[in-house]
């Protein structure tokens, strides 16, 4: 049966619509194992909303992979905080807090509508566009580039390395050129936010970097590679979410009309929206891994201490058990207790930021391009399984 899943996991159908995928795994197999393509071992798959939300908030499970993987295997990301566990995670997000914090991100409010229209008015003046690279894509590398303090001109190379990471991490569609691949744009980017560091430690300036630094001089201070991580962290999650909520809602409204019409006619409906956008086609739509601290038992399964445990979010977000109709989208869904952005302690930091910059976006999309349409009927999703998000999605306005 497992081998039979990784199959269909790594299949184009799965890529363009996992949803029918979804609900078998739901009704027949909620917990099963999916071996790891280029290397040894694998991962029980959790996909039903109640047994995603055990692990999440109740199951002996931890995150540090620095408790069972040897030094030289570890990355910047396992040792921030999204790979920790208190009391190391409480303190690193209680750090990162105070220099993320709402006023900070309050305030890029103006700057983010500002990068928004000048994107949509290059759209407008040619007509056409690829939404992703035009629109979904700079507009939060640019923001969160701009709150750590990166220079513009290096805006693309990030994104590169971000989309380097992601793909060499999946675990279903992985090989070892993408693992190599992914080594060697984590290698630039410490190499980059390493000399980033050193040059913001001798200038501080007004930026989030500058504050992570004077957090980590203070009395409970980040070490060095904390610092680094939460650099790595904040840049890739800062972004990769926001892109994918952008691109798979646009492309949502875009094959509901009546849903588009629905929000053009009450744009006050615009905050439930994006809600349903994240559970709808969520952007993460498997955790990043877990581990059984003891051995425990979920919907039937042995699962052995030591194991690893990735949670299914894509699929917790359509089960009927919770969300009645899961497969229509209804942008004025209430309630929607959907897993966009996980849920318990590694609830994502960045969610305030995210929720901003699709508000922003979709406001303007309405305002500004009322007769955006599709110029295709066959988006390009990315080769990743655990992410959904477009490579491309091409539009006439």
């Amino acid at each position: 049966m497992s081998s039979s899943i990784a199959t269909e996991l790594a299949g184009a159908a799965f890529l363009a619509y996992p949803y029918p995928v979804y609900r078998r795994l739901i009704e027949q197999t909620p917990v099963f194992w999916l071996p790891h393509v280029h290397e040894p071992g694998g991962m029980w798959c959790v996909a039903r909303y109640r047994d995603v939300a055990f692990v999440l908030h109740h199951a002996p499970v931890f995150k540090d992979t620095s408790r069972i993987a040897p030094p030289e295997r570890l990355t910047p990301l396992d040792r921030a905080m999204l790979q920790r566990d208190p009391p190391d995670h409480t303190r690193l997000r209680r750090l990162a807090s105070h220099a993320f914090t709402p006023r900070r991100v309050q305030n890029l409010e103006p700057r983010i509508e500002q990068i928004s229209r000048r994107l949509i008015n290059q759209i407008r003046e040619r007509g056409t566009a690829d939404f992703i690279t035009d629109y979904a894509r700079p507009l939060p590398i640019i923001v969160i580039a701009e709150l750590l303090g990166v220079p513009f001109e290096d805006h693309e190379r990030f994104s590169a390395w971000s989309d380097q990471i992601m793909i060499g991490s999946d675990s279903v569609l992985g090989g070892e050129e993408a693992a190599h691949r992914s080594r060697e744009a984590m290698a630039a980017l410490v190499d980059y936010f390493t000399a980033l560091i050193r040059e913001r430690r001798q200038h501080p300036r007004d930026d989030l970097i500058s504050a992570l630094i004077a957090a980590r001089d203070a009395e409970d201070r980040l070490n060095e590679d904390e610092l680094l991580g939460m650099c790595v962290l904040l840049l890739i999650a800062g972004h990769e979410t926001t892109v994918n909520l952008i691109g798979n809602g646009l492309l949502t409204l875009l094959r509901q009309r009546d849903q588009l019409s629905l929000l053009q006619r009450h744009p006050e409906y615009l905050t439930s929206a994006i809600e349903e956008m994240l559970r709808y086609e969520s952007p993460v739509q498997r955790s990043t891994p877990r581990f059984a601290a003891a051995t425990f038992e979920i919907a039937g399964q042995r699962i052995e201490q030591g194991q690893q445990i990735s949670l299914m979010f894509g699929a917790a977000n359509r089960d009927p058990s919770l969300f009645p109709d899961p497969d229509r989208f209804d942008v004025t869904r209430h309630p929607n207790p959907h897993m966009g952005f996980g849920s318990g302690i590694h609830y994502c930091l960045g969610a305030p930021l995210a929720r901003i910059e699709a508000r922003v976006a979709f406001s303007h999309m309405l305002e500004y391009l009322p007769d955006i349409d599709l110029a295709t009927d066959q988006p390009q999703w990315k080769p990743v399984t655990w992410l959904r998000g477009l490579q491309r999605l091409p539009i006439s306005v």
